[in-house]
């Protein structure tokens, strides 16, 4: 059929002349590229034991737990060792997993939508910003419209910042320690999201315990300065773009300002107020 097509606009074109030849010809190859192209939503997990290693259309394990059904059209989940580091290649490890998933399902004329959550959104941060090449994801033939991160751990976790220290590094798996504070905030630029644009949603139904550890509000595995995507660490409650409090004992303190990295925001849906859900619930707010 397409050969048919392509004889008869041909003709024609030598009719018309070189300019009007080109804009056919171009035409007729969008309208052929886009035959069968499909619009993904492409899930990848954080830490966890209960995880799948591979590229596929089924949550092998159970680590979403149905929240996936809160978002409609095709699904993959992308799956590696939970317990390993985000930022390693190779057998089960996120970044070989998040490349052969991305090359898969996001070119050739199909588009996709990234969900991440907590330390998942590490792994797909660290990929945007080093495996493009200093490139953007659409000049590198990637058409990724968007991320959502729910909860993300990009900025590390003081949990395992203290599970470090007073274990003097002896404690924690590989997951463990790339979640360090110090560690992750140095891991990548944060502010080179490849031109796709970062989603944030945090929650801050936080639990006694690891509320002593985490700064400002959290979830009880993250606070909000890493949830919510902002370029310095501090104890932050709101979920904005640009938040200013008072620290320091007064008269000596002063007015400290947190913005957010470039291309990152909070969800639009969200409020300053932020979610009022922990750590696990919030993996059913991808449909934000």
């Amino acid at each position: 059929m397409y050969r048919f097509s392509l004889s008869i606009i041909t003709n024609r074109l030598e009719k018309r002349g070189e300019k009007e030849m080109r804009k056919m010809l171009s035409l007729f190859l969008v309208l052929t590229l886009s035959v069968g192209a499909e619009s993904y939503t492409v899930f990848v997990h954080g830490k966890s034991s209960n995880n799948h290693n591979g590229v596929g259309v089924t949550d092998v394990n159970g680590y979403w737990g149905g929240a996936d059904s809160t978002v409609t059209g095709k699904k993959i989940f992308i799956g590696y060792d939970g317990t390993s580091d985000p930022r390693t290649y190779g057998a089960a490890r996120a970044q070989t997993n998040l490349s052969t998933g991305l090359s898969t399902y996001c070119k050739t004329g199909n588009t996709c939508r990234i969900i991440c959550h907590s330390a998942g959104c590490y792994s797909v941060g660290y990929w945007l910003s080093t495996a493009l090449g200093g490139g953007t994801a659409s000049s590198r033939g990637f058409n990724i419209t968007k991320v959502t991160a729910l909860a993300s751990a990009a900025g590390g976790s003081e949990l395992a910042s203290a599970l470090n220290g007073i274990s003097f590094g002896w404690l924690g798996n590989a997951m463990d320690k790339s979640l360090i504070v110090s560690t992750a905030r140095s891991a990548f630029n944060q502010n080179n999201t490849g031109g796709v644009p970062i989603f944030h949603i945090a929650g801050t139904k936080g639990m006694a315990g690891a509320s002593l550890i985490l700064p400002g509000n959290d979830d009880f595995a993250v606070s909000l300065h890493s949830a919510n995507g902002y370029s310095r660490v501090g104890g932050i409650d709101k979920c904005q773009s640009s938040y200013t409090q008072y620290e320091g004992i007064w008269p000596f303190g002063g007015q400290v300002t947190y913005v957010q990295y470039q291309n990152h925001y909070v969800a639009p849906s969200v409020t300053s107020a932020c979610l009022y859900v922990n750590h696990s619930e919030i993996t059913n707010q991808g449909w934000r």
